[in-house]
Formats: C-alpha cells, sequence, structure tokens
C-alpha cells in the first residue's frame, strides 16, 4: 500500500531532522528550496575529527552532484593566467563532506575518473581509486599486442592492465 511507504519515508525524515533552508533567505534563491540535515560531527567515517556537536550539512540532490564535485575539485587559482588546480580524490571528497551530506563517495571516484584534465596527469589503476603517476609507454604495451587477436576494446584493455600490473610487481 503507498500510504504505508509515504508513511515511513516521513517518519524517516522526521528522524533525521531534515529542515528546509537554515533560517536565512537564501533557502529559496533560483526558485530552488535547500534542505539541510543536522549531522553529528565528531570523527567522520574517514577519520577526521571535527568538534563534537552538530552540523548543518547541506542534503546534496542527484542533480547537483556534478556541480558539486566540479566546484570542489577545481579550485579556480588565485594569481590571474594559471591554470586551475585539481585536487585528489580524498581532498575533494573532504571539501565536499564538509558541507554535503549524502554526496557518496563513489560519485566522487567517478567524476574524477571521467575527469579529463586529471586522466591527462595521472594514470588510474585497475581498481580506479589511486593515482598511479607513471603512464606506461606506449613501446612497452605495444611489444605485449597480440596484432593477430581481433584488437578490440575489451582485449586492449585488458592488455593495458596487464602492463600496469607487471610494473607493479
Amino acid at each position: 500500500s503507498g500510504g504505508e511507504e509515504k508513511g515511513k519515508f516521513q517518519f524517516w525524515v522526521r528522524s533525521k531532522g531534515f529542515r528546509l533552508g537554515n533560517g536565512t533567505r537564501e533557502a529559496t534563491k533560483m526558485g530552488q528550496v535547500v534542505v539541510y540535515v543536522p549531522v553529528k560531527t565528531g570523527t567522520g567515517a574517514d577519520g577526521l575529527s571535527e568538534p563534537e556537536g552538530i552540523s548543518l550539512k547541506r542534503v546534496a540532490v542527484v542533480e547537483d552532484f556534478f556541480d558539486i564535485i566540479y566546484s570542489m575539485h577545481v579550485e579556480s587559482s588565485s594569481e590571474p593566467g594559471k591554470a586551475p588546480k585539481h585536487a585528489g580524490q580524498k581532498k575533494t571528497y573532504r571539501a565536499i563532506a564538509e558541507t554535503y551530506a549524502f554526496l557518496p563517495r563513489e560519485a566522487v571516484t567517478r567524476f574524477l575518473m571521467s575527469c579529463t584534465e586529471c586522466q591527462k596527469r595521472m594514470h588510474f589503476n585497475s581498481n580506479g581509486l589511486e593515482p598511479k603517476e607513471s603512464e606506461p609507454p606506449s613501446s612497452l604495451v605495444s611489444g605485449i599486442i597480440d596484432y593477430n587477436m581481433p584488437l578490440t576494446s575489451t582485449y586492449l584493455k585488458q592488455m593495458k592492465l596487464r602492463v600496469m600490473n607487471s610494473q607493479e610487481q
């Protein structure tokens, strides 16, 4: 029954203490209602310690994930003409977690893996998390690839992973 689901949801919302806006005028900018949720502070899941207490964090809405991650990931340099800095995964996630609630770490990982600037600078290893600074030289890759095989992207990916794994050992 729909009513029961709705009741459960309303209970969950109440139990989390969601609130609209934080008492300031910015709650309805651009016709959007900003939702906040009180989050217990102390040592966070990733071992960050904050003073004990409750802080209001803004609820991250799926539609805004890209903008939120982008704004925290790309720090424009204060010096004019200097390229913006791209923060690493931990730093990006930490910055987001200070302000927002409910933005999963996986969203950050996926964003960083699709960030072309970061792809140029570093190499993601097979589990896609920690960056590898060294790019395997293409000659090394071409030395292993069997050109008699159909060169599908899957095959090339497997070869690339094989090269990267052999470098790690």
